[in-house]
C-alpha cells in the first residue's frame, strides 16, 4: 500500500501528484489500484474507487523522472489519483487492506477570512482556486455558505 501524504501541484493546471511512500510491494504505471478515501469501510463501496495509475514519477526537488515501477521504501508521485482523493487516503491493490489512520493535527484554525468576488462571473474561479489550495495544504479548511 501507499499513503499519499501530500497533493503536490503539477505544471498542468488544476492537476496534482499524489505524493507518498510505498510501504510494501511495487507500484507501477498502468497498475489497477484501489483508492480508499478516509471514509472507506472494508467490505463497503463507500469512498472507494478502482482506477489505473496513469504515471509513476520519482520527485527530486523541482524535477520529476518518470518510472515504469517503484519498489517499497521510496517516496514517489502518482498521476491520475488526484481526482479521487482530497487530502488523505490509502492506495492499495489488496481487496482486504484497511486504511491508514488519517493524521490528526493538533492545531486549530488561526485565521478566518471572508472572501467575496467583485464580479459574480468570477465566483467559479474563486471556488476552484480555494479547492486547489485546500488540496495542496492539509491544514487549510474552507467552506461556502449558501447566503454568500
Amino acid at each position: 500500500p501507499l499513503r499519499p501524504g501530500k497533493m503536490v501541484p503539477t505544471s498542468e493546471k488544476g492537476r496534482f501528484y499524489a505524493f507518498g511512500r510505498v510501504f510494501s510491494g511495487i507500484i507501477a504505471t498502468g497498475q489497477t489500484v484501489r483508492i480508499q478515501g478516509p471514509d472507506y469501510i472494508p467490505g463497503k463501496k463507500v469512498d472507494l474507487f478502482v482506477k489505473k495509475v496513469q504515471r509513476t514519477v520519482l520527485m527530486m526537488g523541482r524535477y520529476t523522472e518518470q518510472l515504469e515501477d517503484c519498489p517499497c521504501g521510496n517516496l514517489i508521485g502518482l498521476v491520475g489519483i488526484d481526482t479521487y482523493l482530497l487530502k488523505a487516503g490509502t492506495i492499495t491493490s489488496d481487496e482486504k487492506a484497511y486504511n491508514f489512520v488519517t493524521m490528526k493535527y493538533s492545531v486549530s484554525p488561526v485565521v478566518r477570512v471572508a472572501v467575496d468576488v467583485q464580479n459574480a462571473a468570477d465566483l467559479p474561479k474563486l471556488m476552484e482556486g480555494l479547492k486547489r489550495l485546500a488540496k495542496s495544504d492539509p491544514l487549510v479548511q474552507w467552506l461556502h455558505r449558501p447566503d454568500g
